[in-house]
């Protein structure tokens, strides 16, 4: 199964009515639209962390903005039951393919 890297994660945060979020950039992605980069994210995604530790997490929603550069920043929101610091910065996020 070859799984393919979304972005290094550049930053974590939690909000009160989302819950964790993690967001990152990959100019790779820059080409793609919105909505298909939406559709590789699907349902759930992979994150690897710093210490090596893979784990699956459900995906609950995502946003796609652009920066001022013209270049897509990409925000996975993983809800209310994942703390912000289980995941660091440096963490890469996977597609999820089964």
């Amino acid at each position: 199964m070859e799984t393919k890297v979304l972005f290094g994660v550049g930053l974590v945060f939690d909000t009160p009515e989302f819950g964790t979020i993690v967001m990152g950039a990959n100019e790779e992605l820059d080409e793609l639209t919105p909505s298909t980069i939406k559709e590789m994210i699907g349902d759930q995604v992979i994150i690897k962390k710093t210490d090596g530790e893979e784990q699956v997490y459900e995906v609950v929603s995502t946003q796609i903005n652009y920066s001022i550069a013209g270049k897509k920043n990409i925000g996975i929101c993983l809800g209310k039951g994942i703390s912000p610091d289980d995941i660091s910065a440096g963490s890469i996020v996977y597609c999820y393919s089964s």
